[in-house]
C-alpha cells in the first residue's frame, strides 16, 4: 500500500465518524425538542438573524463548492461532499433546535441540550430585567446543590436574552408564574455583572 492510499483511507474513515457523530447529535436534539411538552413560547437566538452563526456558513459554503463541483461535473467528489453536506445539514439541525429559548408551562429551556440552562418556575428565588438592544435581557436567580462541597446549595443564574416582539408575551408567563410571589427590580441602574 502507499502512502497517498493510507492518507486517502484515513481521512475518508475520519470523514465517515464525523458524519455518524453529527448524525447522532441531530437525532439526540431533535429528540429532546419533540419532548417538550406545554411549549407557551418559544425563539430563535442565534446570532446571524436568529439562525446558529458557523452552521449556517458552513451549509452555506457547503452548498457552492457542491454547486460548483455538480457544475464541472467533478463525479469523483459526489460522495464527499454529500457526507459533507449531511453533516452540516445535521450540525445545523442540531444547533438550530439547540439555541432556540423555550418558554414552558413547567420553566424555562434555554439549551435542550443542557440540563444546567433548563429551570423550573418553583425554582427560582428573584429575578432580575434590563433593557437590552432589540430586547430584554432577564437574569434569573435559583438555588441549585453543589455536590462537589458536601451537597450545599448554591446560587446559580440563569441570563435570557427576549427580542422585543415576545417581551409582552414572556412577561405575562412570568408573571403568572411567579410575579405572585416576588417583584422583578427594574428601572434601578445597577450593574448586571454583581450577580455573578
Amino acid at each position: 500500500m502507499s502512502l497517498t492510499t493510507d492518507i486517502h483511507s484515513l481521512f475518508v474513515l475520519i470523514l465517515a465518524l464525523f458524519t455518524f457523530a453529527a448524525t447522532f447529535l441531530a437525532a439526540y436534539t431533535i429528540a429532546n425538542a419533540l419532548r417538550l411538552r406545554n411549549i407557551r413560547l418559544s425563539w430563535k437566538s442565534g446570532k446571524l438573524n436568529g439562525y446558529p452563526l458557523f452552521s449556517t456558513l458552513f451549509v452555506l459554503f457547503i452548498g457552492a463548492v457542491t454547486a460548483v463541483s455538480f457544475y464541472f461535473q467533478l463525479e469523483q467528489y459526489y460522495t464527499i461532499l454529500s457526507s459533507y453536506s449531511w453533516m452540516g445539514l445535521c450540525w445545523f439541525a442540531s444547533s438550530y433546535f439547540s439555541s432556540k429559548a423555550y418558554i414552558t408551562d413547567h420553566g424555562i429551556v434555554k439549551n435542550i441540550n443542557d440540563p444546567s440552562q433548563t429551570i423550573a418556575w418553583h425554582q427560582i428565588d428573584d429575578y432580575v430585567e434590563k433593557p437590552a438592544e432589540k430586547g430584554m435581557e432577564y437574569v434569573f436567580l435559583y438555588r441549585g446543590v453543589d455536590y462537589n462541597e458536601t451537597r450545599r446549595s448554591k446560587i446559580i443564574r440563569l441570563e435570557l436574552y427576549v427580542p422585543d416582539r415576545k417581551c409582552s408575551k414572556f412577561d405575562k408567563i412570568v408573571s403568572l408564574k411567579i410575579g405572585k410571589t416576588m417583584t422583578p427590580i427594574s428601572d434601578i441602574s445597577f450593574d448586571i455583572k454583581t450577580f455573578e
